[in-house]
């Protein structure tokens, strides 16, 4: 990983603070270094935290459970995303594990520390923030007005995007540990749904998720389509 996104994680990797270790609060602000297991929940929907949560690697699923136990995913946090946790009364999310994933945690009141944190550390955070509700704007486009293949094929090449890191690509090919549920909480259908939007997504030679691995044979096709405009992924670090 090179460019900003890079730098700021060797950044955070130096100033990382062992559990048990804390600093004086004249070294600048505590940032632990945590690592979960897929499947383990990072943080809960009643946990009384406030803090930055940013994945250094892995996947992880951000979302909220009804009162009749539906899950909704809004979004999938990557490396170089930031997760904003305050307390129960605004927040509520759970996020899940969905592969090993290491996270650096910079606690207490987001909006009151970025105020303080130093230019390397508060900028790519206020970008990954900015990042965050362009990513939820489109989402909610899907869910609004997209069919569900449209929705299923957007996604896709969204996270193609995002994992490959390329302004411009003719084919994607990446691993994903998602699961078609976590694709249905996702994209507000059942995981049979998902499972027939992928058939005739991979009959039509457009795209494939099988064995854990997304291939799309041609990203300009795919994304005509369905309308799909990266754009909105664009503010990327370098």
């Amino acid at each position: 990983m090179t460019g900003e996104l890079g730098d700021f994680l060797q950044l955070l990797e130096a100033s990382a603070t062992s559990l048990g270790n804390r600093r004086k609060a004249s070294d600048g602000p505590n940032i632990w270094r945590r690592n979960y297991t897929a499947g383990e929940t990072i943080v809960d929907w009643d946990e009384k935290k406030q803090a930055f949560l940013f994945v250094a690697s892995g996947w992880v699923a951000s979302g909220k459970v009804l009162t009749n136990g539906t899950r909704i995913v809004l979004d999938f946090p990557l490396a170089g995303d930031v997760i904003t946790i305050g307390s129960t009364e605004w927040a509520r999310e759970i996020i899940t594990a969905l592969s090993p994933v290491t996270i650096f945690e910079l606690p207490g009141a987001p909006i009151e520390n970025l105020l303080s944190y130093p230019r390397p550390i508060s900028q790519p955070i206020l970008k990954a923030i900015a990042r965050r509700n362009a990513r939820t704007t489109e989402h909610m486009a899907s869910l609004g007005r997209r069919g569900a293949v449209e929705r299923t094929a957007h996604m896709l090449l969204e996270l193609s995007y995002r994992v490959q890191g390329q302004a411009k690509m003719t084919k994607a090919k990446f691993p994903c540990p998602l699961t078609q549920s976590d694709l249905g909480d996702a994209l507000g259908l059942t995981a049979v749904h998902v499972n027939r939007v992928l058939k005739e997504l991979r009959e039509k030679g457009l795209a494939s998720f099988r064995n854990g691995v997304v291939e799309i044979p041609d990203v300009d096709r795919l994304a005509s389509l369905v309308g799909f405009d990266p754009s909105y992924l664009s503010l990327a670090s370098e």
